[in-house]
This record gives C-alpha cells, structure tokens and sequence, in this order.
C-alpha cells in the first residue's frame, strides 16, 4: 500500500519518506471513522483534516500520521501524512499491538517465554 494517493504518480523514494515521517510521529496516527472523522489510535479523539491541507479535498485516506492539533470550531490535524498502517507495528511495535485480543495475548506469552 502507498502512502499517495493513487491519481499522484511519484517515485518509490516518496514512500521511504512518509515511512521515516510515521517513525517519526507514529504516537500521532488516526484512523478514518465511518463518521467522517477520524480517531486517534491512542485516545479515541475525533479529528478532522485541517482545510488547508491538500488533503482536505481527497478522498479521505484510511490511515494518516499528523504533526499537531488546531483546536477551533472542530479539532483539526495539520501536517497531515498517509501512512500504511502495517507500518505502525513495525516502527513502533512496543507501542501497537494489531490483532485480536486472543492473539495478542499469545505474542506477549510467546516473547516471555523466548525472553526467559
């Protein structure tokens, strides 16, 4: 999965660079919600994309990585960037966990029985 939006033609190098930019601020990433918004993985928080954003005209992508919030009539994400969110786990796997809470459970018990 690219980090660009289809329609955009850029060189595999723009993908090496939107995952440095999630390694970056992988504690800042949001999923788009049914509702229109999107929710940080952290907290839950509903945000949107600022209007000033390229972005704020696309199609909203499914997961994105963000700098800061402007709070004004709404909270709003600026220094929008769309990431995979494969990425996530594999930046920053002490901080995400993807799968059911079964599975997660049996990874942390496989890592402890190969730490012991």
């Amino acid at each position: 999965m690219s980090c660009i939006p289809s329609h955009f033609q850029f060189s595999e190098n723009v993908e090496v660079l939107c995952k440095c930019i999630a390694a970056g601020f992988f504690s800042n990433a949001a999923r788009f919600h049914p509702s229109g918004a999107y929710s940080t993985i952290r907290d839950d928080h509903p945000l949107h994309i600022h209007p000033t954003s390229v972005l704020f005209t696309e199609q909203p992508p499914k997961w994105v990585v963000f700098n800061e919030v402007v709070q004004t009539t709404k909270d709003f994400m600026r220094d929008v960037t769309v990431i995979n969110p494969d990425w996530l786990c594999e930046l920053a796997p002490e901080f995400y966990q993807f799968g059911t809470e079964r599975e997660v459970a049996a990874a942390k018990r496989s890592k402890l029985a190969v730490d012991s």
